[in-house]
């Protein structure tokens, strides 16, 4: 029942989470890897993930700033249980990398432009 109400206001919600990840991208320093754009491509921005080799630090400084973030599929693909005797035994130092240095920040239907901009604001200051 609630997926059915919410579905009717589905291209309401995309807009806003794409409104508010134009405001990530044009706004966060060069200091974070961010998501790649392509022209072609309508990014709904479920997740909006960066990249930033102080991962950790930057997630306890966010908390500390009263900014809550996920780290969303922290283990690499080699490493997880359904990999055992499949790829587990693979080296994968991109895909490593990458589970490590990765951060979800906030982007839902609730959060406000103002919001995205405090975040923005202490992203860019750590």
């Amino acid at each position: 029942a609630f997926l059915s109400i919410k579905l009717k206001a589905l291209n309401s919600i995309n807009e806003h989470k794409r409104k508010l990840a134009a405001l990530y991208l044009t706004q966060l320093k060069n200091d974070f890897i961010l998501p790649q754009v392509h022209p072609d491509y309508y990014d709904v921005y479920h997740i909006f993930n960066v990249r930033h080799p102080k991962r950790d630090a930057l997630k306890e400084y966010l908390l500390k700033q009263n900014i809550k973030t996920e780290i969303h599929y922290p283990v690499a693909p080699n490493k997880q249980r359904a990999m055992i005797g499949i790829i587990d035994k693979s080296d994968t130092p991109i895909a490593q990398e990458i589970h490590e240095t990765t951060l979800s920040l906030p982007i839902s239907y609730f959060h406000t432009v103002q919001d995205i901009e405090r975040v923005i604001e202490k992203m860019n200051a750590f």
